[in-house]
């Protein structure tokens, strides 16, 4: 199949990561084209995913008419089978080009909630996590295709403690993501400083904060002396067997991500229940507490203290698995080839 992926952002987060392995992954055994905007800088962490994509696809570039001219400009000089769009910018771009798409089907990948405006016009919808399903009118054809786990090699816990500096017996807690208010960091600073107040074990604990981002100021200030700013790190997954416990304390998380890459490293979580977390762990396998509730949290923080490393079953999150999906999808949408 000849696959077109549209991508229109500024940043690299969870969605940049999933479209450049989904790419890849595809590239394979079909013909795919992934078109970004001119400029894919995050200019709150310095990162580009053009830092990450491997090759395999092709990659082209808006130029400086602009997104929808440069994916105006391919559709007129190109045919394609599957047109798949990511998040709301390229997805109401290729929306309103329709009578340019011949015989393609458009396709978005929902990375967050549906909105009418971004996806009515699709003729297909795929979701990360069930909890989208639900806003999906009935009329479009949908299918639930999580996000998958890419094999990366890690380094041991003393390799990971000595890169960072962490001494073998000190308790380090970490949390990572972007700095802004639906990750609920602020909310994760409070109750770390309450727990530490309540338990004097968590007093001698430490808390890892990766990440960056406009909330980053306000963040400071809110933090106790334990937290420590490491700032944005491409190579936190290999680092992560460093540390004593992962924390999630989204107040909206589409999917998370981050928490297969901390299952990996056999991490106990300390997770919110929001959005696709549920989707991913339950309360045998981690702590789980409500989003937006500080209280619970820093309870949350007290049991993870005590908690010890697991193996996790990450076979349902295996990428070959969701690749294979994702195709099957695909070919259900176009037909027998003629």
């Amino acid at each position: 199949m000849r696959l077109l992926h549209c991508l229109s952002t500024h940043e690299l987060a969870g969605t940049e990561r999933h479209v450049a392995g989904l790419t890849e992954a595809l590239s394979a055994d079909h013909d795919v084209t992934l078109l970004l905007e001119r400029d894919t800088h995050d200019p709150a962490t310095g990162a580009d995913i053009a830092d990450i994509l491997r090759p395999g696809p092709r990659v082209l570039r808006a130029g400086r008419k602009g997104y929808a001219a440069g994916l105006a400009s391919l559709l007129l000089r190109e045919r394609f089978d599957i047109i798949h769009t990511h998040l709301g910018r390229a997805s109401a771009r290729a929306r309103l080009l329709r009578p340019l798409r011949g015989r393609a089907k458009l396709v978005a990948t929902l990375h967050n909630a549906y909105r009418p405006r971004a996806y009515a016009g699709h003729d297909a919808l795929i979701c990360i996590a069930h909890w989208q399903s639900s806003a999906i009118p009935s009329r479009i054809p949908h299918r639930v295709i999580g996000n998958w786990l890419n094999p990366v090699p890690m380094l041991s816990r003393q390799e990971a403690r000595a890169v960072l500096g962490i001494a073998e017996h000190d308790f380090i807690l970490v949390a990572a993501g972007r700095f802004v208010p639906e990750k609920g960091f602020a909310s994760l600073l409070r109750a770390f400083a309450a727990a530490s107040r309540a338990d004097p074990r968590l007093a001698d604990s430490r808390l890892f904060l990766f990440g960056d981002g406009p909330e980053r100021p306000a963040l400071t200030q809110l933090a106790s002396p334990g937290v420590t700013f490491m700032g944005f790190r491409p190579d936190l997954r290999r680092l992560l067997p460093a540390f004593d416990g992962f924390v999630l304390p989204s107040r909206r998380e589409p999917f998370g991500l981050v928490l297969l890459e901390a299952m990996a490293a056999d991490l106990p979580i300390l997770a919110t229940r929001a959005g696709g977390v549920t989707d991913i762990l339950d309360d045998r396998t981690a702590i789980l507490v409500p989003p937006e509730d500080d209280d619970a949290l820093m309870h949350g923080l007290l049991r993870l203290r005590e908690a010890q490393p697991r193996a996790y079953d990450l076979s349902s999150f295996m990428r070959e698995r969701k690749i294979r999906e994702t195709v099957q999808f695909y070919a259900e949408l176009t037909g027998p080839a003629p």
